[in-house]
């Protein structure tokens, strides 16, 4: 897990922005954050949030191949109506998004108010983790230079 997060967080923001074009590493990416963040912070995480963060992350990524699957289900001649079947799933996936959103946002700001660097606020981050277009290329740089730390 260190490795693939450290990965995540050394990459250029091109990179990055390419990878997130595919929909799933954007997860990955922002768990990428939490994860490494907190640990260079030194935080002894809970196995209890470790085990949240890791659902939040992993439900999304889930949804998301099973909605495609049920996509192209649709165009072989089912005739009911999937997407009432989909749209609690569809809307727990957000929630979980934003949750995963709202914690990369507390972890990057903590650790930037720790180590007493220029802090953006947690409202900030999380939204340039939102609009991900932008964010990234403000965000990475930054997360490159602290995991080298």
């Amino acid at each position: 897990m260190n490795k693939i997060t450290e990965w995540f967080l050394e990459q250029k923001p091109l990179n990055i922005f390419l990878l997130s074009l595919l929909g799933i590493p954007i997860y990955f990416w922002i768990f990428s954050i939490i994860y490494q963040l907190d640990k260079k912070r030194n935080e002894n995480q809970s196995s209890i949030k470790k085990l949240i963060v890791g659902l939040l992350t992993i439900y999304p990524i889930v949804y998301f191949i099973l909605f495609i699957g049920f996509f192209f289900n649709l165009f072989s001649g089912n005739s009911f109506d999937i997407f009432d079947l989909i749209l609690p799933f569809h809307l727990t996936a957000m929630l979980c998004g934003f949750i995963l959103m709202i914690l990369g946002a507390n972890s990057y700001g903590k650790y930037e108010k720790e180590k007493g660097y220029k802090t953006y606020e947690s409202v900030g981050v999380f939204f340039m983790l939102w609009f991900y277009i932008v964010g990234i290329w403000i965000l990475q740089p930054n997360l490159n230079k602290y995991i080298n730390e």
